[in-house]
């Protein structure tokens, strides 16, 4: 059966075949890597604050280049909406757990309540902030 599947694929003709994503895939692909960004940015963040307050070594001189290249890299990718968003979330609302926070529709003032980067990216596709692409 393996045999004559490869077979299959190897005679078609890949110049007149045209392969295209599902945009389902491509949503969850987007979602997964907006996630990963969050939680990887608060991981050296976290990272950050303990070498600090266990060593006494401040090592914010040293990052602050980093962290200015990675900044950039967000709001090309995603926009000044939602870099504001992510910024907000990661240096702010995850360092306080036991607080509510909330993302507001600048146009209606609804507010949607967020504690995890799921809920953050869901209000972010909700309120149509994310760049086109």
């Amino acid at each position: 059966m393996r045999e004559q599947i490869k077979k299959a694929l190897i005679s078609i003709d890949l110049e007149n075949l045209n392969v295209e994503e599902s945009k389902k895939s491509r949503e969850s692909k987007h979602k997964k890597f907006f996630i990963k960004t969050i939680n990887t940015l608060i991981s050296i963040q976290e990272r950050t604050d303990k070498v600090f307050t266990q060593y006494g070594l401040n090592l914010i001189m040293y990052e602050d280049l980093y962290f200015t290249i990675i900044e950039d890299l967000v709001y090309e990718h995603y926009g000044d909406k939602v870099a504001e968003v992510i910024f907000w979330y990661v240096n702010g609302v995850q360092a306080k757990d036991n607080e509510d926070s909330f993302i507001e529709d600048e146009k209606t003032k609804k507010r949607y309540k967020v504690k995890t980067p799921t809920q953050v990216y869901n209000v972010c596709k909700k309120l149509k902030i994310f760049n086109k692409s």
